[in-house]
């Protein structure tokens, strides 16, 4: 179980092990300290209930995949369609069907976009809402403006 984050201060991507979450986290890049919130029940493979990272309640459940890479691969398909009939929009099409199937579930924290692999979802967690969202963002946006 690990989660992928950005670092606060630097927008470094940084990993964490669920498993053996550390008191305390500090950028290599740029130093900044992040205290980790830990979670009783998710150690023990209970669902996730805060974010670890920036204490969010709202999560989404996504494929683990990067989706550049994803619409590089729709990209050329299309790219290629007038000369190949459409046919690599079907090719395409069959590989984004086959990796829909082979792909695990990720989780991410609507707030600061922290990524969760191997986390259990909980039943209320769906796919990702743009409503949702925007709620978070105005809430982060009023929080921050607390802190300042």
């Amino acid at each position: 179980m690990t989660i992928q984050f950005l670092c606060p201060g630097c927008d470094q991507v940084a990993f964490l092990q669920l498993r053996q979450l550390p008191k305390t986290w500090q950028c290599s890049k740029c130093g900044k300290t992040l205290t980790p919130i830990p979670q009783a029940k998710l150690s023990e493979g209970g669902p996730l209930i805060r974010c670890v990272i920036c204490a969010g309640e709202r999560f989404y459940s996504q494929r683990d995949f990067n989706q550049r890479i994803g619409c590089l691969v729709a990209g050329i398909g299309a790219a290629l369609s007038p000369f190949t009939y459409g046919i690599s929009l079907l090719v395409c099409l069959a590989l984004d069907a086959g990796l829909y199937f082979l792909l695990k579930q990720a989780t991410v924290c609507y707030r600061c976009g922290s990524v969760y692999r191997g986390v259990p979802g909980s039943p209320e967690q769906g796919a990702f809402d743009l409503h949702t969202a925007e709620v978070e963002a105005q809430e982060s946006k009023y929080l921050n403006r607390g802190n300042s």
